[in-house]
């Protein structure tokens, strides 16, 4: 199979270029897809299944999963926090939510210890 040879020699290379073109193409349609799978040489439905897995890194693993915490078990005020500072991330709320998690699951003080720092460096700097 064409895709999964490519795949196990240049995996990277081929990540890289998926995570580049949703850089420069956000909401992107079907027929892009299929158009960056035609230049690549790849079949557009396995081009679509690498994408989807991907996403399902990015979600299905990090600190926050492999925690076994809840959404309880972090202090609202943190998560509020975290989610302001993630949206400078992305301009998805969930997924900015889903960073701070896996911070938030590291230190449930995560952003009060970033923000203090933050401010110590603005002090230092004269800001």
């Amino acid at each position: 199979m064409k895709f999964r040879r490519y795949i196990n020699e240049e995996e990277e290379d081929l990540r890289d270029k998926v995570m580049e073109f949703f850089k420069n193409n956000p909401n992107p349609k079907d027929k892009a897809i299929h158009d960056m799978a035609d230049k690549l040489k790849l079949d557009p439905d396995e081009l679509e299944s690498e994408i989807y897995s991907i996403l399902s890194s990015f979600l299905a693993n990090g600190r926050f999963n492999e925690s076994g915490m809840s959404e309880s078990d972090i202090p609202e005020d943190e998560l509020a926090a975290g989610i302001k500072v993630e949206m400078e991330h992305t301009i998805c709320p969930k997924m900015a939510k889903r960073i701070a998690q896996d911070h938030l699951a590291e230190f449930d003080d995560y952003y009060t210890r970033l923000k203090k720092m933050e401010d110590e460096a603005k002090a230092a700097q004269g800001e």
